[in-house]
């Protein structure tokens, strides 16, 4: 199957989108949090800063999953937001997972793999087909200014807590509008094994957040973002967005973003304006879009692509080809054509049209495997 590269999501069409593109440390910061979950084990969250050294063109690094290990993800950071990635990622067993000829593989699939500019990143597990052996792992990288792990260790998961902290920018809306949508994510995800902690909506009144780009190397974006929460999942409801966003239901900062480190990537925009009749905000179709980013923030794909020719990599998702369902002939896959084909999903890479959804259509499932990517992520307790 091929990956989804489109992080955005909108009512109709895909208007625009942020792509991952292709685009030495010593120092080690490590932080750790330990907290209860619902199946009683203890699970901790650990980031720390991995050395590197230069060989051959490439930088080198190694580091240890214990024999608790769950889950965690490896970025690669480059300041000036030039292009970086990984080139390999070798398991205790010596198999790279970033080799195309491997089985499973993360190549072409990971922003890791495929490159970014100034940040990208390798989660294991993306799917149930990986798991975190227990042991050495190491890798190459290309150029970067550091490297930093943030490991998961504690017992496999039976259920999940994720930690949400929503901000609202702009004054047409207030916290308080926000609370129907966010009661909607809520109930999406509890209906699907994850319970969400949502935490209080901040404001941010500094006018400049009111319209941003979707762009998060952008400055005036990477300034939001960064005041995120290093604990929890960040989702920035924006009253805009600038430029040639505007129409953009939402977008996410990677598939995943990062986890756990302050940084332009740790977090999503949602756009009220875009959800909104007036002052009126359609808190379903926004909780959809909220619970859709948020899925692509933790490492979900879109179950199936705009051109009905690339595929999520979770293998109990439905699919809605091109060849089959592109009624219209106009090579892009609405909701209505691939109803009963995924269209049902959260990830499914557009909304239902406004007919479908006074209907009483929803987005609002997700599948075992799915699940079980986010129940496994390194945020989760």
């Amino acid at each position: 199957m091929k990956i989804k590269l489109f992080l955005c999501r909108t009512a109709f069409f895909l208007l625009s989108a942020s792509l991952f593109t292709v685009s030495g440390c010593s120092k080690k910061e490590t932080s750790t949090a330990t907290t209860s979950s619902s199946d009683n084990s203890t699970p901790t969250f650990a980031v720390s800063e991995i050395n590197q050294t230069l060989e051959d063109g490439y930088y080198t690094g190694s580091f240890v999953v214990p024999s608790d290990g769950v889950s965690f993800i490896l970025s690669v950071f480059k300041d000036n937001n030039g292009s970086t990635a990984f080139y390999t990622l070798i398991d205790p067993d010596g198999t790279d997972l970033l080799n195309s000829s491997s089985t499973p593989t993360l190549s072409g699939v990971s922003s890791g793999s495929l490159g970014a500019y100034g940040y990208a990143n390798i989660l294991v597990p993306q799917s149930p087909s990986f798991s975190v052996k227990a042991g050495t792992w190491s890798f190459k990288a290309y150029s970067n200014d550091r490297v930093k792990l943030a490991l998961r260790s504690g017992t496999a998961p039976t259920s999940a807590t994720i930690v949400v902290q929503p901000y609202i920018t702009g004054t047409t809306w207030a916290a308080d509008d926000l609370s129907a949508t966010l009661s909607v994510m809520s109930s999406i995800y509890s209906a699907n094994g994850i319970i969400l902690s949502v935490n209080s909506t901040i404001t941010i009144s500094d006018s400049q957040f009111a319209a941003v780009s979707g762009t998060f190397t952008d400055p005036t974006t990477s300034a939001l973002v960064t005041q995120g929460s290093t604990a929890a999942v960040n989702l920035f409801f924006i009253e805009d967005y600038s430029g040639s966003w505007s129409g953009i239901l939402g977008n996410a900062a990677g598939i995943p973003g990062s986890m756990g480190i302050a940084n332009a990537w740790n977090g999503v925009l949602n756009s009220l304006s875009a959800h909104a009749s007036g002052t009126t905000l359609d808190a379903q179709l926004l909780g959809e879009t909220a619970a859709h980013e948020m899925g692509h923030q933790l490492g979900l794909f879109h179950t199936t692509e705009q051109s009905g020719t690339e595929f999520d990599i979770i293998t109990d998702t439905a699919e809605c080809p091109k060849s089959s369902w592109d009624n219209d002939s106009n090579g892009q896959m609405t909701a209505e054509e691939c109803e009963g084909y995924g269209a049902e999903n959260v990830m499914f890479w557009t909304a239902w049209s406004s007919t479908s959804r006074s209907a009483g259509k929803k987005q609002e499932t997700l599948s075992s495997y799915q699940q079980q990517v986010l129940k496994y992520s390194p945020l989760a307790k």
